[in-house]
């Protein structure tokens, strides 16, 4: 099923944003080069944010500001412990402007 989630102008450039989708929170990444990607916004270590005041990303690196795990917002692969379990991610499309997430 595929779900309206928010809009391209409420994610800047290089930024993070939490989206809740039933019970689920999702984190959408917009990169500075422009691509959007959608992972589990929960990190796999100790459950901390990822989009805690509008996240860590780098290229397609995101980090946990608890303890510093990263991931690769393509994969949900962790590139970085603590962590060890991956991420899980969602497939993300764009009409117009509209940012749709499939669960």
């Amino acid at each position: 099923m595929k779900v309206k989630v928010a809009t391209k102008g409420e994610v800047e450039k290089g930024k993070v944003k939490q989206v809740k989708i039933g019970d689920d929170l999702v984190a959408l990444y917009h990169t500075d080069s422009d691509e959007w990607f959608a992972t589990a916004d929960i990190c796999t270590h100790e459950y901390c944010e990822l989009s805690y005041d509008g996240g860590k990303l780098e290229g397609y690196e995101t980090e946990c500001d608890c303890h510093g795990s990263k991931f690769d917002v393509r994969t949900g692969k962790v590139l970085l412990p603590p962590a060890v379990e991956d991420l899980k991610t969602y497939s993300l499309t764009i009409e117009g402007d509209d940012i749709f997430v499939e669960i």
